[in-house]
């Protein structure tokens, strides 16, 4: 018999002629350029893919629908009852049972439904109270009996599986209801609740490790990770949540650019009644560490918030739903300076202290020259120096046209305002420049179901994000002013003159296909498309003149290291297979992912005889265009039962991002500053970074609703950018990003949950963990280059910033829902390491990251009280955070490993003590080295 040909062979095969028949690349349409790039090498594959897709014909919305399954059978002698039928109460999704008696209803989107089975002849079968969760299959098996009385109904209150059976990762849930219930007011809150999640110094999220920005942020499956600086850019409210999903095992095919993990969140959507929520709320810091933080003796009303939301079909639109939420936020922080100098003091201050040097003794040299009251301008006034304003908005509108198709609308919109602390300027604060953010994301969606058990989804997104940094909108404003006098580390007035402007657009479009192709296989396929344009402004108004006259402020030349800008496009395509096979109780995750990223750039041909604009003439011969990369990862989850209530799971994949957009394109002018090593540049031939993930962990039932989980993991993380440093021949010294830093991470993870069910709920999570590298900071090359003196950079493997070992976090709700609950969140963590520091030694900086932090612990609560008035709903609640009001020091004084003080000789704390602008423990006193004392809000939420 003759063999038939190898399709896919003979695809390959073909590619070459295909190749000639497509036009030039500058031919293309701008939106599929890349397409055209990555089609010489990797055509055949993509091809497949595509083919593959169009086979199936079907679609999913990744990450952002589960599945209800499961058997319905006589009650009496458990025969199948096929042809029966099940639907979703509260949408129009159902499916009929098969000749064995399975259903499977797919891309039901998180929440809690009623299912309703129905047969001649049987009675129906109500299930009320069925909880659906993002990327999970929710076993309902029914028995129906024969009906007695014609019309007869039973009702059936159904419970949330203990055991999660077909859960081949890790990965936590947050429901809206849980968000109701604990003490979390922002986003973050929820995310500090995870295990595996950690925060820097900075204030920055790791997951397992992994350095900050290897997180992909996603809502309703739409990607919103800042590719430009890491994290999310929508701050995302927890109004708008209906469910959170944190995963940080091994992530199926369908999520990409992440190393570390995936936080997604599911939107909520317009409900089929009219409803409504205000909710408002205020609090202050009360505190009594008044030593520590400035202007907390004084009760006051530090924070405002306030909310509201309406939701409900659409008029004369009955399949249609619409949903608005908005938020305004107003909160002073806890960071306070006192207003001792105007920054408009700082000329009379400099020509005071120009003459005064010229006839100081030697002891007001050595003690400092004191600055007259006189010309210490300021009314005393306590400022805020960490605030914010905020003022969010999601809505949401959706509608079927035809039973079949679903087309939907989202708008998520953030505008904030805020000062980042400086504590130089903690007695000239007016100085401090102001960060805007305005962030707009924009997304349409099409489903369509073809049959019970196939769909697709095409989505379409417009992202905008913009980010200033200025102290006045003008940068001539006569109101800036030079370089402003400072001793022992506080500023007598000036102004912050550096300014710089990010706004990042993104087109985005996908398509997904998810098809539930017998009972065994659940298929999922999709590609996707980014472009970004992103563009970038950073300058330093110069002063001319001396620093004790008044300023004469000029914008430095565009061609000048003073005045970097630049506009980059880059491009990137990804496609994907996934399969989840759950034969019985015997569940497998297999998928491959592909991604292609096109940086659209361009290098120096000689890195040793880069010019400066203003130094002479660039030709186009002295660059030449970025490469491109890509890669396949493969991605396998398998689960499967040990015992009667017990489950495995082990997992294995490969993971790629491509490195912040800050650092392939920074410094895009090629413009090297003069000095020793000044500079910091860009690299648009960066390889993707790259991790290889294994976990192994088991779920096992120890009591009725008591669960625990155990996970073992392993992270080996490559191609992690680092710096070199380069001479030019002209003797500039500059550093450029290169791939050469690497780490890995390992940890276990042990969990004991007691399911909310009845008046109590609990869970304690414990992670012990390793987090390693050689590296902590993309740029330790060029600070380590820049110390006095110069130290080498470090080779070896060493603990890195936000290697916490011991975390411990417990949540406890108690209560009745519906009248009242009492909750509690409460953190442990040791502390994370700090490189210590020995004045007295010839060696001034000891062996890096080689102490500890002290460690942290916080408790938080909350208290809701609702009552029924009418139609109404009323909800009273109070909650308490850092209850305990304490001092949790995130950084330390590496001399002492002492957030309090740092190490002085007897000499040298007598000679401070005379100082005669400042007082000892004003000069110790660092407010920004701890997290925020305890604070206090109440308020009130009406609903209806």
């Amino acid at each position: 018999m003759k063999r038939k040909p190898d399709f896919p062979l003979m695809l390959a095969a073909t590619l070459p002629t295909f190749q000639h028949r497509i036009p030039s690349l500058d031919k293309l349409p701008l939106m599929i350029q890349p397409v055209h790039r990555c089609w010489g090498r990797y055509g055949a594959t993509l091809l497949v893919m595509a083919i593959l897709l169009n086979i199936a014909q079907v679609s999913a919305e990744p990450g952002s629908t589960g599945k209800i399954a499961g058997r319905i059978v006589d009650v009496d002698t458990g025969d199948p009852l096929p042809g029966a039928a099940v639907r979703i109460e509260e949408t129009v999704l159902g499916d009929a049972a098969d000749i064995e008696g399975h259903y499977a209803i797919i891309n039901v989107k998180p929440g809690t439904y009623t299912i309703v089975a129905s047969m001649i002849g049987y009675a129906t079968v109500r299930i009320e109270n069925v909880e659906v969760s993002a990327d999970r299959t929710t076993r309902v098996n029914i028995e129906l009996r024969e009906a007695v009385i014609e019309g007869e109904e039973i009702l059936v209150i159904a419970q949330r599986p203990l055991i999660e059976q077909d859960r081949t990762t890790s990965a936590s849930y947050v429901s809206a209801e849980s968000i109701e219930s604990l003490p979390v007011q922002e986003f973050q809150d929820l995310l500090q609740m995870q295990p595996g999640v950690a925060y820097d110094a900075s204030g920055r999220l790791h997951l397992r490790g992994g350095r900050h920005g290897e997180v992909a942020y996603m809502i309703d499956g739409i990607p919103v990770t800042d590719q430009f600086g890491g994290g999310s850019k929508i701050e995302i409210e927890n109004s708008w949540v209906q469910e959170l999903q944190v995963i940080s095992g091994t992530f199926n095919a369908e999520y990409g650019q992440a190393q570390s993990g995936v936080i997604n969140v599911i939107s909520k959507e317009g409900r089929p009644v009219l409803g409504g929520t205000a909710s408002f709320f205020g609090g202050s810091y009360l505190t009594g560490k008044n030593d520590v933080f400035l202007n907390s003796a004084s009760p006051r009303l530090s924070e405002f918030n306030g909310e509201v939301s309406l939701d409900g079909p659409i008029p004369f639109l009955p399949s249609g739903s619409f949903l608005v939420s908005a938020r305004l936020l107003d909160s002073d922080g806890w960071l306070y300076g006192e207003r001792r100098v105007q920054i408009d003091d700082t000329v009379p201050i400099q020509e005071f202290i120009r003459q005064a040097r010229q006839t100081s003794s030697d002891h007001e040299t050595l003690v400092g020259i004191r600055i007259p009251d006189s010309l210490q301008t300021g009314d005393g006034a306590m400022v805020a120096m960490n605030y914010r304003r905020k003022y969010a908005l999601h809505s949401s509108l959706s509608a079927r046209p035809l039973q079949a198709l679903k087309v939907s609308y989202s708008l998520f919109l953030n505008v904030q305002d805020r000062k980042n602390y400086q504590d130089s300027r903690r007695f000239a604060p007016d100085g401090q420049p102001t960060v805007t953010d305005r962030g707009q994301n924009h997304i349409l969606s099409l489903t369509h179901t073809l049959t019970s058990s196939t769909f697709y989804r095409m989505a379409f997104s417009f992202q905008r994000d913009r980010r200033k940094s200025h102290l006045f909108d003008n940068p001539l404003d006569p109101r800036y002013q030079g370089l402003a006098f400072g001793t022992q580390g506080f500023l007598f007035g000036g102004t912050s003159n550096g300014r710089s402007e990010i706004t990042q657009d993104l087109y985005y479009g996908k398509v997904d296909f998810t098809s539930q192709v017998d009972r065994f296989n659940l298929i999922k396929m999709g590609m996707e498309y980014r472009r970004h344009n992103i563009r970038t402004r950073e300058l330093v108004t110069i002063s001319d003149g001396p620093v004790y006259e008044s300023p004469n402020l000029r914008i430095p030349s565009e061609n000048t290291a003073g005045n970097d800008f630049y506009t980059q496009q880059p491009r990137e395509l990804s496609a994907y297979v996934q399969d989840k096979i759950e034969i019985d109780e015997i569940i497998l995750n297999a998928g491959l992912r592909f991604d292609f990223w096109d940086p659209r750039g361009r290098i120096p041909t000689d890195l040793e005889a880069i010019t400066n604009p203003e130094d002479g003439i660039r030709l186009d011969t002295d660059f030449e265009a970025s490469a491109t990369s890509s890669q396949l990862s493969p991605r396998i989850g398998l689960a499967f039962p040990i015992a009667e209530s017990g489950v495995l799971h082990v997992s294995y994949g490969h993971f790629f991002q491509i490195p912040r957009f800050s650092y392939i394109f920074a410094n895009s002018e090629f413009e090297v500053r003069l000095g020793d090593l000044e500079t910091m540049m860009g690299n648009a031939n960066l390889k993707p970074e790259r991790t290889i993930a294994y976990e192994v962990g088991v779920q096992q039932a120890v009591a009725a609703d008591w669960k625990f989980e155990l996970t073992v993991y392993y992270k080996d993380i490559k191609n992690l950018l680092g710096q070199e440093i380069i001479t030019t021949r002209d003797k500039k010294i500059y550093a450029r990003y290169i791939n050469r830093d690497y780490g890995n991470t390992r940890g276990i993870v042990f969990s004991l949950i007691r399911q909310y069910r009845g008046s109590l709920g609990a869970t304690v999570d414990y992670t012990y963990q390793i987090a390693r590298g050689n590296a902590s900071d993309p740029n330790a090359v060029f600070f380590d280059h820049q110390a006095s003196p110069p130290r080498e950079s470090e080779k070896q493997i060493l603990p890195l910033d936000w290697d916490q070992r011991h975390a411990l976090n417990g949540t406890l709700i108690v209560g009745n829902p519906g009248s009242w609950t009492l909750s509690f969140i409460g953190r442990f963590h040791t502390g994370q390491p700090y490189t210590p520091t020995d004045p007295g030694s010839a060696l001034a900086e000891q062996f890096e990251n080689s102490e500890r932090k002290p460690s942290q612990v916080s408790l938080d609560v909350n208290f809701n009280r609702s009552l029924q008035w009418r139609a109404m709903r009323v909800k009273l609640f109070g909650r308490v955070y850092n209850a305990l009001d304490r001092l949790n020091a995130d950084r330390v004084y590496s001399s002492t490993g002492n957030p309090a003080h740092p190490y002085r000789t007897v000499g040298e704390t007598e000679i401070l003590a005379q100082n005669p602008n400042f007082t000892v423990d004003e000069i110790n006193l660092r407010p920004d080295f701890y997290s925020q004392p305890r604070r206090i809000v109440a308020g009130v939420e009406l609903s209806f």
